[in-house]
């Protein structure tokens, strides 16, 4: 049955129904020839493999509510929209789709039925260590295949049901999307690959499920959209990828068996990882540059399982306040972080204002460096400490000379030591005298002017050393703040 418009033009056509096969259903599209504006068909029951790969359609294409029996072909096809909302297929075959508008799969159910999760996890060799993940296309297949697909509108898979036996669910390398990629409440059982794929807005995953994704180096002029109760079990990479607008993770779920953050040498102005509890792998910031991260202490990865080498920010974020001291804390959950992560936070301390929480940080990362070092370097380094912080705690070394004064002054004001024969007169004075052993770098006159034997010699020399020691500290502290600023 046809219908018109008051021009007598023919808009849809839906003239066949029930079960047909597929050679008729393809005929009927690729001739048209009722010159239908819109092929529209509903709820058919389709016998046979639809094959309309390397077709040109001058109309929009719907094949709403049907059932397929065997895989849908649409490779190179070329057309302005293709619906197939609330549809049911063993499989989706589209690479190198070309469309003008839509492809919508709205509510569909594409795969072979298989519930058996298939998460995206770090690949392995034959012994158990890490390997390169290299898909080798041509050899794996998808539920749904859009290699080098270029659609002009949306991507539209919302509520879009993946149920299929392999590792991939959704396989769309170099994929390009003109508009949004809209993926909400999606479920599938294995991993979505859009790796090098284009989108010109958005990425929108709100409560979807998924085994895992693999976007490395996809490029979004929007935001990527992974929220409100999105889970995965499998690994979330996006590596080397572009996002012009956000990229968030709130209130998300990074469950097992391998649900886990890579996302190395990102580039994006704003980036959520306040998730809905901390994720059951890896945090991986490697390389990672973004303006503003806003995260949650609550969920921070346990201790291994952060990487923040070389990930730049520029501002912290946090639902509530978070102390320099848990930030800290946050810092070494990285077991490999070095001076770069720690002045990383300190500069962050200090693009806000706050010179007191980035000193803190600075002789934090000091102490975590220190413990690293050798028997001799640790040593040196805990006496750094104790005397000056390292140098961001100069008040420390005031209060250690003045400590040594008062001590050295009580001590020779009840022994009096000897005064040298030939020398000028001097009032004893035991602050000057104390102060003058002290002070490697000038001499008061006292020094010489007395000698000391027995104990009070010892105890002279004690002051001597403890002085050589401060200023040396001192020196060597001071030379490493001054060369880092």
């Amino acid at each position: 049955m046809s219908r018109r418009n008051g021009r007598g033009r023919t808009r849809g056509i839906r003239a066949l129904s029930g079960t047909i096969d597929a050679a008729v259903l393809r005929t009927a599209i690729t001739m048209n020839e009722a010159g239908a504006s819109e092929l529209r068909y509903e709820g058919l029951h389709i016998t046979g493999a639809l094959d309309l790969g390397r077709c040109r359609l001058d109309v929009p294409l719907a094949l709403i509510d049907c059932v397929f029996d065997d895989p849908v072909d649409l490779t190179r096809l070329v057309a302005l929209d293709v619906d197939l909302s609330d549809s049911t297929m063993p499989a989706l075959h589209a690479d190198r789709l070309t469309l003008d508008g839509e492809l919508r799969l709205f509510r569909a159910r594409v795969g072979d039925g298989s519930d058996t999760p298939q998460p995206l996890l770090q690949p392995t060799d034959s012994e158990g260590r890490r390997s390169p993940r290299r898909l080798q296309e041509g050899t794996v297949t998808g539920a749904v295949q859009l290699a080098d697909a270029r659609i002009g509108g949306n991507l539209v898979l919302d509520q879009l049901s993946l149920a299929h036996v392999g590792a991939w669910s959704l396989l769309a390398p170099r994929l390009v999307v003109e508009g949004s990629v809209h993926a909400r409440e999606l479920r599938s059982t294995g991993a979505l690959y859009l790796r090098d794929g284009r989108v010109t807005y958005a990425v929108n995953l709100h409560a979807a499920e998924v085994g895992g994704i693999d976007a490395t180096g996809l490029v979004c002029s929007g935001g990527w959209y992974a929220d409100w109760g999105f889970r995965s079990t499998g690994q979330i990479l996006l590596r080397a990828a572009e996002v012009g607008a956000i990229v968030t993770f709130h209130d998300s779920v990074l469950a097992g068996p391998g649900g886990s953050l890579l996302l190395s040498r990102l580039r994006a102005p704003r980036l959520r990882v306040d998730l809905r509890e901390a994720p059951s792998g890896d945090v991986v910031l490697r390389d990672a540059t973004v303006d503003v991260l806003v995260d949650s202490a609550e969920t921070w990865p346990t201790p291994g399982r952060l990487h923040l080498e070389g990930f730049s920010y520029k501002r912290l974020e946090t639902a509530g306040p978070v102390e320099v001291g848990a930030r800290i804390g946050w810092l070494t959950r990285d077991i490999h972080a070095g001076s770069g992560t720690f002045e990383q936070l300190a500069k962050s301390y200090d693009a806000i204002g706050d010179q007191r929480a980035a000193r803190t940080v600075r002789h934090a990362g000091e102490r975590h460096l220190r413990r690293q070092d050798r028997i001799s370097g640790r040593v040196w380094g805990a006496l750094q400490d104790v005397l000056f912080g390292y140098g961001y705690a100069p008040r420390r070394a005031l209060a250690w000379l003045l400590s040594l004064v008062a001590a050295g002054s009580l001590w020779f004001a009840h022994h009096h030591p000897h005064s040298v024969s030939g020398t000028s007169g001097r009032v004893w004075d035991p602050v000057l005298y104390s102060l003058d052993l002290l002070v490697p770098v000038a001499s008061l006159g006292y020094r010489g002017a007395w000698d000391p034997v027995g104990v009070d010699k010892a105890v002279a020399l004690f002051l001597t050393v403890s002085g050589w020691v401060l200023a040396t500290a001192v020196i060597a502290g001071a030379r490493r703040v001054l060369g880092r600023n």
